[in-house]
C-alpha cells in the first residue's frame, strides 16, 4: 500500500492533469490501511512511523489534487479521474454551472457489467446512479461507458 501511494505521489507531482487514483476513494485506502494494521506483527513504534508517512502522503496527494481540481473549475472544466469524495465536494458547483441550461440527454446508451465495485457517479445527463458491486448492470451514455471501460472498471455487455 504504501508503494502504491508514493506512485501515485509522483504522478500527481509529475502531471497537470489529475492522474488515475489506484483508489475508488479516501475511505477504501483508511479501510485498507486498517486491515493491514490489524494484521501487522511489527512492533508498536514502527506503526506509529508507517501512520505518520502513509497520512503526510495522503495530505501531500489531496492537496496536489484539489488545486488541479480547483484550477480546472476556473477553466470552465469539469475535472474526471476523481475519488468519491472530490466528485462530491464539486458537485455543487457543477449542478450550479449547469442551472437553468437545459442540456439534451445523450442520444446513445449502452449496457455495461461492473468488473470490480465502484462507488455512485453522475452521468453525463447529470443523473446519480450507483453504487456498483461486482457484476452489476447498468444503461449508461456511451461517453460515460467508455471512460469506465478505459479505466477497467467496466466492459460493455454484449448479452447472452
Amino acid at each position: 500500500m504504501i508503494e502504491k501511494l508514493r506512485l501515485w505521489l509522483l504522478a500527481e507531482i509529475n502531471s497537470r492533469v489529475l492522474s488515475d487514483p489506484p483508489f475508488n476513494s479516501y475511505a477504501e485506502i483508511a479501510e485498507q490501511y486498517v486491515k493491514e494494521l490489524q494484521n501487522s506483527p511489527l512492533p508498536q513504534s514502527l506503526q506509529d512511523q508507517i501512520k505518520d508517512h502513509i497520512s503526510s502522503t495522503l495530505l501531500a496527494i489531496m492537496e496536489l489534487r484539489l488545486r488541479k481540481i480547483i484550477w480546472e473549475l476556473s477553466q470552465g472544466r469539469e475535472p474526471s479521474r476523481v475519488t468519491a469524495e472530490e466528485e462530491r465536494l464539486i458537485r455543487p458547483i457543477v449542478k450550479i454551472r449547469h442551472a437553468g441550461v437545459q442540456k439534451k440527454r445523450a442520444q446513445h446508451y449502452v449496457v455495461v457489467q461492473f468488473l470490480t465495485s465502484y462507488p455512485a457517479i453522475v452521468t453525463e445527463d447529470f443523473v446519480q446512479i450507483g453504487p456498483f458491486s461486482r457484476g452489476d448492470l447498468a444503461k449508461l451514455p456511451l461517453r460515460d461507458a467508455k471512460d469506465l471501460e478505459e479505466r477497467g472498471v467496466a466492459r460493455r455487455f454484449l448479452g447472452a
